[in-house]
């Protein structure tokens, strides 16, 4: 029989569904509701705001027994869906509803469930109050490439908060993920020059960008086929993508500009800035000469639009703690990327572990189970003690 979440879990993921918090809109209405509750629960809430105030993460502290704000556990997880646009939905996206044995929903298991239950907890844990405090950080734009984490963690640390241990519960079947992918997203555009394709007198963009994205093309073959591979990853190497292309106006005239799109995911012993600098010297010392030969005012701009560190593998106490809450499972490592790297990076040891599966994601018909429901509600009821 499938065991059943709380009614309570059920009714925050149903509201949390219910807000149309698509990474192209604001989360604020999310934010504002989930913030009152918190404070109503005594806790302690910080806000930071994207510069337009459009957008704003929450970072809310239940201080433990003795009263401290600091040490204690983070439970992390991201506000922003993924767009439905063109998707075949048999059920209202942004309604959740049951069937099955599953809930379904737009964010369903990336990652509201995981945000439904942490919050609906909530209210246990401010009554039980744990030994340590229990943070709360809900970010904006992570599907965007953690865009809004960054100024959440830069604010945990200006204030002098030091959490222990940072669990982001992306969907992962309750399995525990220790390392992951770096990765950098990058939009480039050629500029060339504009004349009719009868003449000799422009500087094609298009042509010069395929020049590039042959570069990409050959470094990802490279590292492909290098010695310095590793087998817990699928696939074990650095990959590269170019995701999208925009370019000229007819087949007779030579266009002016093309945009493209591309990322690379590295691996946690890898160099990213030495990747992306090998990337950007290629094009000002190849590609850029050889269009100015003739014309001065034409270039290449690359702008780097994301950068999302990699998680390693490293152990310490608390995160041996929590996979020991999880009968010791088999700890993986994934080529996605979260915002653990982010917590990691400032010196907050993280893990990864949430309920649902990642395969189900950004999906028509996204879903989650109501056995990995109940059972990730089982596992942060053991974790916050």
């Amino acid at each position: 029989m499938t065991a059943m979440p709380s009614q309570h879990t059920l009714d925050w993921i149903t509201r949390l569904i219910a807000h149309e918090s698509i990474s192209s809109r604001s989360n604020l209405a999310l934010v504002t509701e989930v913030a009152a509750h918190f404070r109503q629960l005594g806790m302690v809430v910080d806000l930071t705001q994207n510069n337009a105030g459009t957008k704003a993460n929450l970072f809310a502290t239940l201080p433990g027994r003795k009263g401290a704000l600091h040490d204690g556990l983070v439970l992390s997880g991201h506000t922003d869906v993924v767009p439905v646009a063109g998707q075949d939905w048999t059920s209202d996206p942004f309604v959740a509803s049951i069937r099955d044995g599953k809930l379904y929903g737009r964010g369903a298991c990336d990652m509201k469930g995981f945000l439904g239950i942490a919050i609906a907890l909530g209210e246990e844990f401010a009554q039980k109050r744990p030994e340590y405090p229990l943070h709360y950080a809900l970010s904006f734009d992570e599907e965007l490439g953690c865009i809004g984490a960054p100024l959440m963690i830069r604010d945990i640390v200006a204030r002098g908060y030091h959490p222990r241990v940072c669990l982001v519960g992306e969907p992962t079947d309750m399995t525990p993920v220790t390392a992951h992918k770096a990765s950098r997203v990058f939009e480039c555009r050629v500029h060339g020059r504009a004349c009719h394709s009868a003449s000799a007198d422009g500087v094609n963009a298009i042509t010069y960008a395929a020049k590039i994205i042959n570069f990409l093309d050959g470094m990802a073959v490279a590292f492909q086929h290098e010695n310095r591979q590793d087998p817990d990853f699928d696939p074990p190497y650095t990959t590269f993508s170019v995701g999208t292309i925009e370019g000229g106006l007819s087949t007779n005239t030579v266009p002016d500009l093309c945009d493209f799109s591309f990322q690379f995911r590295s691996l946690p012993h890898e160099d990213s800035e030495a990747i992306e600098r090998t990337i950007r010297n290629y094009i000002d010392h190849e590609i850029v000469p050889a269009m100015r030969r003739n014309h001065p005012d034409v270039g290449v701009t690359l702008y780097r639009r994301a950068n999302v560190p990699a998680l390693s593998g490293r152990y310490c106490e608390a995160i041996d703690d929590i996979r020991n809450t999880l009968g010791n499972r088999q700890c993986s490592c994934v080529s996605y990327g979260t915002e653990a790297g982010l917590f990691q990076q400032v010196g907050i040891d993280a893990l990864v572990c949430g309920p649902g599966s990642i395969m189900q994601a950004h999906k028509a018909d996204e879903f989650i189970s109501l056995q990995q429901l109940a059972d990730c509600e089982e596992f942060l009821r053991n974790i916050v003690v």
